[in-house]
């Protein structure tokens, strides 16, 4: 029943002499090695025309990336002078926060905070998926009392008369303006991407980068449909999906509660549609959904199973998908360490 249920849902969402035999035997041998690589091209060409490996990033700015870092952990930039962007973005560990919800300046936020590790790489942000570029998602936390309850001219205020940072931007050889300073911090976090996990060393041909379980997990991924929302690069981070196909939302700790992207247009169209997150790194990550609301990650898979397919999984396949998803996780990013290194703090 089960895998009728499945090949159903993948079907909908697919919308996813002795001289001359010597001569012979190489011959044969050669146009047999040709063939066996072209077939492992072909098997490593459709595996990234589904998702493809997080690039490394272009340090084209050291100085700038600089400035970036420093503002991005300066809690100066709150009006309390108390929350900084890494207050709800941990950069010693996963990019996140290990609670369901955020505390900002004037209380507690209503949505989990996601990592910041490779979110350059969304087209969207914010679970409501409002803006489309890190320039324009940053006003939100900026301003939000919430958040950081803040505004860029006292930011701007602040900025221009440190000394540090006079120095920073010097050696950036960029005046300081409020464009400036945004500029610096999308540098940043444009910096923060986590290349080479498992998953990405066997989408580029090594086949022992992962495990035979995390492989029927991959294949598990793809036939239940899954791969049609968490797609390309980051797995996710580029699609609005409404929430709570099947089953009982309700009974899943209030998922239902928040409406989604209709609190911020006001559209009855827009009810419960949710950007959909990213799943690299998701097993250091938790917790998990909209309000932070399951701190397992199979549990996570669990309630996306029945909220979003309709389906009970079998704990074999709960297993595959575990250590599927396990394979996506990768090393903290690498400038972290070399900016930790300058002492800036």
């Amino acid at each position: 029943m089960l895998n009728a249920r499945i090949a159903v849902t993948a079907t909908i969402a697919g919308l996813l002499c002795l001289g001359a035999v010597v001569i012979s035997a190489s011959n044969m041998f050669n146009h047999d090695h040709e063939r066996s690589n072209a077939h492992t091209s072909k098997e490593e060409h459709q595996r990234q025309a589904l998702i493809a490996p997080v690039p490394y990033p272009n340090r084209v700015d050291f100085p700038l990336i600089k400035a970036g870092w420093a503002l991005f952990n300066d809690p100066n930039l709150s009006s309390n002078k108390a929350i900084s962007c890494a207050t709800c973005h941990n950069l010693s560990t996963n990019g996140a926060q290990d609670t369901p919800v955020s505390k900002g300046v004037a209380g507690v936020g209503k949505r989990n905070s996601p990592t910041v590790f490779n979110v350059s790489l969304n087209y969207r942000f914010f679970w409501d998926g409002r803006t489309n570029s890190l320039s324009k998602q940053m006003d939100g936390p900026i301003h939000t009392p919430a958040e950081m309850d803040s505004s860029w001219q006292a930011i701007l205020a602040y900025v221009t008369s440190s000394s540090r940072y006079q120095s920073l931007f010097s050696a950036a050889q960029h005046p300081i303006t409020i464009e400036t300073i945004k500029h610096a911090i999308v540098t940043f976090q444009e910096q923060l991407l986590t290349p080479n996990s498992p998953f990405d060393r066997y989408l580029l041909g090594d086949e022992r980068a992962i495990s035979p379980l995390a492989q029927n997990g991959w294949k598990t991924f793809q036939n239940m449909g899954c791969i049609n929302c968490h797609q390309g690069v980051n797995i996710g981070g580029s699609m609005m999906q409404r929430f709570g196909y099947y089953g009982n939302t309700a009974a899943h700790s209030g998922l239902n509660v928040d409406t989604g992207r209709h609190q911020f247009t006001k559209k009855d169209i827009d009810k419960h549609l949710f950007r959909v997150p990213s799943l690299r790194n998701v097993a250091n990550t938790p917790p998990y959904f909209h309000n932070g609301s399951e701190n397992r990650l199979e549990e996570a898979i669990k309630v996306m199973a029945d909220v979003q397919l309709g389906m009970t999984l079998e704990p074999e396949t709960i297993d595959e998908l575990m250590a599927f998803l396990h394979a996506l996780s990768a090393p903290r990013p690498s400038i972290l360490e070399e900016l930790e290194r300058e002492q800036i703090y």
